[in-house]
C-alpha cells in the first residue's frame, strides 16, 4: 500500500557524475574483518566495512548517507561482520550494473540483477533473517550481467543490521504529551522542522509551535533508553502534505527510542509511516483526513506503541486502503518490502486509541506479525462504502485482543483471519460493542488454529451470534 522511496536519475546525468567521480577512485586493499558490529546502519564509508579491489565514491542525494561506492572490477568485494537478527543491503540500480553475488559466511545466498533502464537509489538488494550469532555478509560481482546492461558495476549504499528480539516496552508508563521535557529546539515552520529532524540526536526535544507545517518530513535518528528523542506539540500543530492524494506527512525510518506526541497529522495520502524501527511511542496524536492509512508500522518495526491517539476519516481517497493503524505488510508485498520474507513487525502494542469513521479496519495486524497487544481501543462507525472485515482484523500469530469496544461494524466486530502459516494462537478477551451487522461478534476464519475466544466477549446486535467457535474460559 505504501511505496518504497526511490529517486530516478537520468542516465545522462549518471554518466557525467561517474566521470567526475573517477578522479576520486582509490584501490581498497583487503583487510582483516573487524570485530562484529551490532544493530545499526553502516554507510559505505563506515570503518566497520572491509573492501577488496578498487571502489569509487559517488555523491548521491537519494542514498541513505548521501553517497555510494561502486566498482567496475568483477572481483571487488565489500563485507560487514555483524551480530543481529536480520541483514539488509541497500544498493543502486543503473543501466551499467551487473549481477551481484550475496554471500553469508562465505556461502552464496542470492544473485541480484541490479540493471535498470534508469538509475534508482534506495533500492534493497538483499534482506533476510539470520540465525543468532556472528555473521559476515559479502557482496561481490559475479562477472555476469543482464543482456541489456552496459557494464558489470557493483554498488554499495549501506548495510543495515536489525536487532534480534528485544524485551517489549513496559505498558505501565507510556510517555504522554504532558510528559514532554523542556525543548532543546522549538520550530515554527517547515524549514526549521526539517532541519531539526535532520539534526536530531539522543536527548533532542523538538517542540512544534502551533501552526501548519506543510511538507513530507523524515526522521531517521535514534535516541537511547535513557535519552530518547522527543517530538512534541499541541493538537494545533499540524503536519500535512496539503492534499489527501499526495505523499506521507511524516516518515520515521531506521530509528529507535523516539517519542512522537501531542500534535496533529492531517490532509495527506498517508499519515505516519514507520519502517525498520523499534521502541517508538506514538501517543496523544490526532491523525485524520488521510487518503489511505493513518499510522503504518511495517518493514520489521518492532516493540513500539501507538496509544491514547485519535484516528479519523482514514481512507478518504479510497476506503479499501483506509486502516486506522496498520501493522506489517500484506503477503502480496513481501517481495517488495522484505525480499519475500514475512514482515516480522512483532510485539507492537495498540492501546487506548479512539477510531472514528475509518475507511477499512480500525486496526489491521497482517500475516507475518506476532505477539502484539490490541487493548482498550474504541471504534465509532466507518466511512460510507467501507468493506471492513472488522473493527480489529488479525492475521498474524499470538496477538492479544482485549478490552476493546465499538459501535457500527460492517462485516464482523472482531476477526481472526488465516493465511499460510499465519492466523494461529490469537486470543480475544473481554471485548464488547454493538456491531449492528449480520456478521459475528468475534469471527474465526480457521477453527483449527488455536484461536481463543473467551466467554467474556460480549458483542450486541451481531446477527450471526457472538462468535463462530466455542468460547473459552
Amino acid at each position: 500500500m505504501s511505496l518504497s522511496p526511490r529517486r530516478v536519475l537520468a542516465p545522462l546525468l549518471l554518466v557525467f557524475a561517474l566521470v567526475a567521480a573517477l578522479l576520486t577512485a582509490v584501490p581498497s586493499a583487503a583487510v582483516a574483518a573487524p570485530s562484529p558490529v551490532g544493530p545499526g546502519t553502516y554507510e559505505e564509508t563506515s570503518p566497520a566495512l572491509s573492501y577488496s579491489g578498487t571502489w569509487t565514491s559517488l555523491g548521491s542525494s537519494g542514498s541513505s548517507g548521501g553517497a555510494i561506492r561502486y566498482s567496475t572490477v568483477s572481483t571487488a568485494s565489500a563485507s560487514l561482520t555483524f551480530t543481529g537478527g536480520w541483514i539488509t543491503w541497500y544498493t543502486w540500480k543503473s543501466p551499467n550494473a551487473g549481477i551481484v553475488r550475496v554471500l553469508i559466511d562465505g556461502a552464496e545466498v542470492a544473485r541480484v540483477d541490479n540493471y535498470a533502464k534508469s538509475s534508482a537509489t534506495a533500492v534493497i538488494g538483499y534482506s533476510a533473517p539470520v540465525t543468532p550469532g556472528s555473521h559476515t555478509i559479502t557482496i561481490v560481482g559475479s562477472g555476469s550481467k543482464n543482456t541489456a546492461s552496459g557494464g558489470r558495476m557493483t554498488h554499495l549504499d549501506s548495510f543495515v543490521v536489525t536487532a534480534e528480539a528485544v524485551d517489549p516496552l513496559d505498558t505501565t508508563d507510556i510517555p504522554r504529551a504532558a510528559d514532554c521535557p523542556t525543548a532543546t529546539t522549538t520550530v515554527t515552520n517547515a524549514v526549521e522542522l526539517t532541519a531539526a529532524l535532520k539534526a536530531a540526536a539522543p536527548g533532542s526535544v523538538i517542540r512544534l509551535a502551533d501552526g501548519t507545517y506543510t511538507g513530507q518530513f523524515l526522521l531517521s535518528a535514534s535516541g537511547t533508553a535513557d535519552r530518547p528523542i522527543w517530538i512534541c506539540g499541541s493538537s494545533k500543530a499540524t503536519l500535512t502534505t496539503g492534499a489527501i492524494d499526495s505523499g506521507t506527512a511524516l516518515r520515521v525510518e531506521q530509528s529507535s527510542n523516539v517519542v512522537l506526541t501531542g500534535f496533529t497529522v492531517a490532509r495527506s495520502l498517508q499519515g505516519v509511516m514507520v519502517k525498520y524501527s523499534s521502541r517508538l511511542v506514538l501517543s496523544d496524536l490526532i491523525v485524520r483526513d488521510t487518503g489511505y492509512e493513518g499510522i503504518h508500522l511495517y518493514a520489521l518495526t518492532t516493540d513500539s506503541i501507538v496509544a491514547h491517539s485519535v484516528l479519523g476519516r482514514t481512507g478518504s481517497l479510497d476506503v479499501a486502503y483506509g486502516e486506522g493503524v496498520y501493522i506489517g505488510t500484506s503477503q502480496r508485498r513481501w517481495a517488495e518490502v522484505t525480499q519475500g520474507y514475512a514482515d516480522a513487525s512483532d510485539r507492537n502494542m495498540i492501546i487506548a486509541n479512539r477510531f472514528v469513521q475509518t475507511g477499512a479496519e480500525g486496526i489491521d495486524a497482517k500475516e507475518g506479525t506476532s505477539d502484539g497487544i490490541i487493548a482498550d481501543n474504541s471504534f465509532e462507525g466507518v466511512l460510507a462504502g467501507s468493506r471492513s472485515l472488522g473493527w480489529v482484523l488479525v492475521t498474524g500469530n499470538g496477538w492479544s485482543v482485549t478490552g476493546n469496544t465499538g459501535d457500527t461494524a460492517v462485516g464482523n466486530a472482531y476477526a481472526s483471519m488465516s493465511w499460510g502459516d499465519w492466523g494461529y494462537d490469537n486470543d480475544f478477551r473481554a471485548n464488547t460493542g454493538r456491531a449492528g451487522t449480520s456478521g459475528y461478534g468475534v469471527w474465526v476464519h480457521d477453527k483449527t488454529r488455536g484461536v481463543t475466544v473467551a466467554c467474556d466477549n460480549d458483542i450486541d446486535a451481531a446477527g450471526s451470534g457472538n462468535t463462530n467457535v466455542f468460547c473459552s474460559a
